[in-house]
């Protein structure tokens, strides 16, 4: 819950007030950006005077990006249940030649952004369940994103390690499907698939999976929200509910992607 700089504040009352930690029937004014203290214990602390920018006008449009590509890694992923069609994606994907590093760098560089914003947010909110209204979201999605992104934070790590080409991983382009299988069962000292560590960490991977799903689906709705993209309680409920209903397609994606490579 938002505790307001003064009473002398120019915030003209909490729906203006753009830190995102006020009750959801209030309109968020993009025009008007809040800074908050992290280095203060209380939930949310705006200084509305301050000039600075609430970190989530950064979390959000970063986490559009992160998010398209999300979509469209569990897509090009799901056509693993078809590896021919899956290699062939590949193909396409690595045909764009020198862009390719490019484009991969750029997002490198949005998602380190992404989560040194995320982490300082961490900081100040760690796991807590804070309770009270909220304008993005009840405390209990709040508390689930903040869950989602310690979860991610250590997913990326992992699958990175075992099969971004930068870190060492073991993914091939020329043999996508069964590197990526491979890389995934065989992770702990190449042992065979059915070792009691790559079995857990097979398990991990679906746990990431959920976890995803959640975080970009939520962060859709929610950022939309700070980003003053939906200004009306009615537009943000259908926003929501928007999300609600691609979630199970997003997940289901990723499952069968997961059946794909760890199952069959």
């Amino acid at each position: 819950m938002c505790v307001e700089a003064s009473p002398k504040s120019k915030c003209g009352g909490k729906s203006n007030c753009g830190c995102g930690g006020h009750g959801k029937s209030a309109v968020l004014d993009a025009r008007v950006i809040r800074t908050i203290k992290f280095g203060e214990e209380a939930a949310h602390q705006c200084s509305c005077s301050g000039g600075g920018r609430c970190p989530r006008h950064y979390l959000a449009p970063t986490g559009y990006v992160l998010g398209g590509f999300l979509i469209l890694h569990l897509a090009v992923n799901a056509l693993a249940l078809w590896p021919g069609r899956f290699q062939a994606a590949v193909n396409r994907l690595h045909s764009l030649g020198a862009l390719l590093p490019v484009l991969e760098i750029s997002l490198a560089a949005v998602l380190a952004f992404h989560i040194a914003v995320g982490l300082r947010l961490m900081r100040r909110d760690k796991l807590k369940f804070i309770t009270g209204d909220h304008f993005h979201g009840s405390p209990m999605r709040q508390w689930l994103q903040r869950v989602t992104a310690v979860i991610l934070l250590a997913f990326l790590v992992f699958h990175m390690a075992v099969l971004q080409r930068w870190f060492g991983g073991r993914f091939d382009p020329q043999n996508a499907f069964s590197s990526t299988s491979h890389g995934i069962w065989q992770f702990w000292h190449g042992q065979a698939t059915g070792s009691f560590p790559n079995l857990l960490f097979a398990q991990f991977y679906l746990l990431g999976i959920f976890a995803a799903v959640y975080h970009l689906t939520n962060g859709i709705a929610t950022g939309a929200e700070v980003l003053g993209l939906v200004s009306t309680p009615l537009a943000q409920d259908r926003l929501w509910r928007i999300c609600v209903i691609a979630a199970p397609a997003l997940l289901l994606a990723g499952l069968a992607a997961w059946y794909a490579f760890v199952v069959r």
